[in-house]
């Protein structure tokens, strides 16, 4: 099958499980009555936290360079920030595929090997989940009622963690004889160098464990650790501004907004363009624990939260798509020292 038509192929599978998850979320819905809801927006409680969430895609770029520089890199703040709101908006056409793309970036921009650069996101995204780690063990502790009343409402959630909790030594023992098949059979190739590619495959391996274990040579480890918390502090409080936006919501505590954040964020696991769909019906649905009618207020503050989100990564990611070849035109990247090269 053409590669294009596997693509696009791809886009079309993933929009429409995010449509169908939305038309679920919003089917019967009054549109007048969710419009009228909409009106009565406070917008500038909406602009504060779309400025915010910016200066959060900012840090995120400026996470992604302090761990890109003990590799030998200095790439420009503004490739950073670039290829950041590039791979949200990658992320809305086909989900996890940003981190490809931003690598992809940095290698085309900064001549950095793209394994050096993934390895980096490997490390990023290992400090991103310790701490959502962190705020779910937070959230379960603080507001368990909201959790027995989402596991008495929804049986079916309780009877598959059980399920999976059953099957996880089976799971374990899986990707461990995996992982162990694997690393026997990449050896061999290499040591063969079967079909010309065990040196190309050795090269790659060196590249990606050394952006993965820069962690280790990081001297700004209190920079890196600050802007992680930033990030994700950010990603909460645009929870808890949006709030303030709305008549029917800006009552809502602020462990109203870390629960909120932290339970509709596992609906982004969910291949859905963007969270599309599976983001909305969560937040409804939590909002709804705390007294948020449905029909036409919790669907009405999911629609613009989120449509809001999805408007800014558009526009800043097609601006940054079309601005980085006249950014980077006469610009040559500079490393402080030799790093890994690839074949």
């Amino acid at each position: 099958m053409n590669k294009n038509l596997k693509t696009a192929l791809k886009i079309i599978v993933f929009f429409a499980i995010g449509i169908f998850i939305f038309w679920l979320a919003y089917r019967g819905q009054d549109i007048d009555s969710m419009l009228n809801a909409i009106k009565n927006t406070k917008w500038s409680w909406i602009i504060l936290s779309l400025i915010l969430g910016l200066i959060g895609h900012y840090s995120r770029g400026m996470r992604w360079r302090l761990l890109l520089e003990p590799c030998g890199y200095s790439p420009r703040d503004v490739n950073m920030f670039s290829s950041v709101m590039i791979m949200y908006l990658s992320n809305m056409a086909i989900p996890r595929s940003g981190e490809f793309i931003r690598c992809g970036i940095t290698s085309k921009y900064e001549g950095i090997p793209f394994a050096v650069s993934f390895g980096t996101v490997v490390t990023e995204r290992i400090a991103d989940m310790l701490v959502f780690l962190a705020l779910t063990i937070v959230v379960f502790a603080t507001q368990s009622n909201i959790i027995t009343q989402i596991l008495n409402e929804n049986p079916s959630i309780g009877e598959r963690l059980v399920e999976m909790e059953n099957n996880i030594p089976w799971i374990i023992a899986a990707l461990v004889i995996l992982a162990i098949a694997g690393i026997f059979a990449i050896k061999f190739v290499i040591k063969k160098n079967i079909f010309g590619i065990g040196e190309k495959i050795s090269s790659t391996i060196k590249n990606f464990k050394q952006g993965v274990f820069t962690i280790l040579k990081l001297k700004k480890r209190t920079q890196f650790i600050l802007h992680t918390l930033f990030i994700n502090f950010v990603y909460y409080f645009d929870i808890y501004l949006a709030f303030q936006a709305f008549s029917f919501t800006d009552h809502l505590t602020a462990s109203c907004a870390l629960t909120v954040f932290v339970l509709s964020t596992y609906g982004v696991v969910v291949p859905s363009p963007g969270g599309m769909g599976t983001w909305h019906f969560l937040a409804i649905e939590l909002l709804a624990l705390y007294g948020v009618d449905k029909d036409p207020d919790g669907r009405a503050f999911a629609l613009v939260t989120h449509g809001v989100q999805d408007v800014t990564f558009l526009i800043g990611g097609f601006a940054m798509l079309m601005l980085l070849p006249l950014i980077n035109k006469n610009y040559k990247p500079k490393s402080k020292n030799e790093p890994v090269t690839q074949n």
